[in-house]
């Protein structure tokens, strides 16, 4: 049945997170919840022998009659759906995985999301520093100050304890191994990867008056009064609350992602990092071709015309 092989899909998804870290326990929860609100109960009790193109066909076609399903989402649904008939396949359950036989996809459309353009003229640095500035608590205020100058994301800079900063050198810097995830512990960054990032001096006295005021066997740097990780909605919400104090409304809705996509868009306009793949390992990103479409061609352009202003002057003496 599609509930039989559904489980041992999902038992496999829980192993290789255990053995390997991989997919992460936040994916295989997104996945297992399309599989669990869509799959199974269109596919109730079905034998998946019997399971033909014209089935798949009317589930693509289901799934497209719900106005609550966005044409992303209806792609991400119906790959669960072929990885759970690939697996039994795999394991000579069934014949084949019949979601492969032809592209049932073929007719959606998904139109990835653009953000829009910075506008560094009105979003200084100096603007995000005030931004941040505005907020109350002193242990979030530096945890947006990090995330800033390190482009880190939310969960990273949640996960950072004392043996992630090197401060001996006169080049201090930050050392990002893990990340807090959704159920609040602990693994690894989301490409499994370990970065360095330099900081500022200023950072690092922040950071240092932020330790002194530590108890000496608290190892994490970040941590509410219950001894957990400071939750990201409090991140959120001490965000929203230096906006409204500043007055000001971000260029777009990335919630504390913004310092992030800030700092990255920040690096690639000030050529920080020339080289697409540098960018993308000081970012922990694995897919340079979206580093490279979203944070330096749209600024790269930009610059590119602007070089050419001598040579319109040439041509339009008047």
């Amino acid at each position: 049945s599609i509930e039989d092989a559904h489980k041992l899909w999902l038992d496999r998804q829980y192993y290789k997170e255990a053995q390997y870290s991989k997919p992460s326990k936040s994916c295989i929860k997104d996945y297992d919840s399309m599989a669990t609100y869509h799959v199974l109960p269109y596919f109730k009790n079905q034998d998946v022998r019997f399971i033909d193109k014209d089935l798949v066909k009317d589930f693509v076609t289901h799934l497209e009659s719900k106005g609550s399903i966005n044409a992303k989402t209806l792609s991400k649904i119906f790959n669960v759906f072929s990885a759970i008939l690939d697996y039994s396949a795999s394991k000579d359950k069934i014949q084949r995985n019949v979601c492969k036989d032809t592209n049932f996809l073929s007719d959606i459309v998904v139109v990835e999301k653009q953000q829009p353009k910075l506008d560094f003229d009105d979003w200084t640095l100096e603007k995000v520093q005030k931004l941040i500035s505005h907020t109350k608590r002193d242990d979030i205020k530096l945890m947006f100050h990090i995330m800033l100058q390190t482009a880190a994301r939310p969960s990273e800079v949640r996960a950072l304890t004392k043996s992630n900063l090197r401060f001996k050198s006169n080049q201090p810097y930050l050392t990002y191994a893990h990340a807090v995830k959704r159920d609040g512990s602990v693994g690894k960054t989301k490409n499994k990867k370990i970065r360095d990032l330099a900081i500022s001096s200023g950072l690092k006295d922040k950071i240092q008056e932020h330790l002194n005021k530590l108890p000496e066997t608290q190892t994490s740097l970040f941590l509410n009064k219950d001894g957990k990780y400071i939750a990201l909605e409090t991140l959120i919400k001490a965000l929203d609350k230096a906006l409204k104090s500043f007055g000001v409304q971000l260029p777009y809705n990335r919630k504390c992602y913004f310092f992030r996509h800030y700092m990255a868009t920040y690096w690639a306009w000030k050529k920080k990092y020339t080289d697409p793949q540098d960018l993308a390992d000081a970012l922990g990103d694995d897919d340079v071709n979206f580093v490279r479409r979203t944070y330096i061609k749209p600024y790269a352009n930009t610059e590119m015309e602007k070089e050419k202003s001598d040579w319109l002057n040439n041509q339009f003496k008047d």
